[in-house]
């Protein structure tokens, strides 16, 4: 069973690997060995995964919180219409997430930081705009396929950075609040969903400031383990097959 689990998640980074590559503009006329081949060094250089102890698959894995959106997930069609969007520091934002994110702004200034949120929730037209303009397309996600869109996303910066030409550069992980944010996200259900080393499986690049709700539970369980969200949800069916013997 393990085995044929291992399988399952070597052939789904070999099509992650492809998908990467057609995002950076390589295109379908590169041999499809091509892909294969880097697909295989992408498995042989990553560690083996943490165990992630439950004691049952939570039930909660379909819900909202954790749906996977992705280059190569797309929002649910109607999923955006029905949103409850509310307002926090002029953004709007799910009406599920606000709470939580207000909880950690104010804990993050509390704490001694200068923090401001630079973008929440965007319509389907903005995202567009902003992908279109994008110099480098793993920047920005196609429109469809952005977590702003659904609004539990938020794009949050050190305040000393505003005056910077573009805040969001990698460097934005140097700067004292968002050390915070990344050492005490989970602790209100936020994880950093684009972590450096996991580009390869998230096909965006390393954004040190985007951080996405998926609650308390899960978004402590992801940051310990090092994981990304991709991993995290295979590993979730993983455990859930095993559960029920499939």
């Amino acid at each position: 069973m393990k085995k044929a689990g291992i399988i399952i998640v070597e052939l789904l980074l070999v099509a992650l690997a492809f998908g990467v590559l057609y995002t950076r503009g390589v295109g379908l006329k590169e041999s499809e060995e091509t892909a294969v081949d880097i697909g295989q060094r992408i498995i042989s250089d990553l560690p083996e995964p943490p165990v992630i102890e439950f004691s049952s698959v939570p039930k909660d894995k379909d819900e909202w919180y954790l749906m996977l959106i992705n280059p190569w997930n797309s929002i649910p069609d109607g999923y955006v219409e029905g949103l409850d969007l509310s307002y926090i520091e002029g953004y709007r934002v799910d009406e599920r997430v606000r709470e939580h994110l207000e909880e950690m702004l104010v804990a993050c200034r509390d704490a001694g930081h200068r923090v401001q949120l630079v973008s929440v929730f965007r319509t389907h037209a903005y995202q567009a705009q902003l992908y279109n303009n994008a110099a480098n397309k793993m920047y920005s996600a196609y429109p469809g396929t952005s977590e702003h869109e659904c609004g539990f996303a938020a794009d949050i910066i050190d305040s000393d950075s505003a005056g910077w030409g573009d805040p969001l550069i990698d460097a934005q992980e140097d700067m004292p609040a968002q050390k915070w944010l990344m050492e005490h996200c989970q602790d209100y259900g936020f994880i950093l969903r684009f972590p450096k080393d996991k580009v390869e499986i998230t096909g965006i690049l390393y954004e040190p400031w985007h951080y996405r709700y998926v609650g308390k539970e899960h978004a402590a369980k992801i940051m310990e383990s090092g994981q990304c969200l991709e991993e995290y949800l295979e590993r979730l069916d993983y455990e859930e097959k095993e559960r029920i013997g499939s």
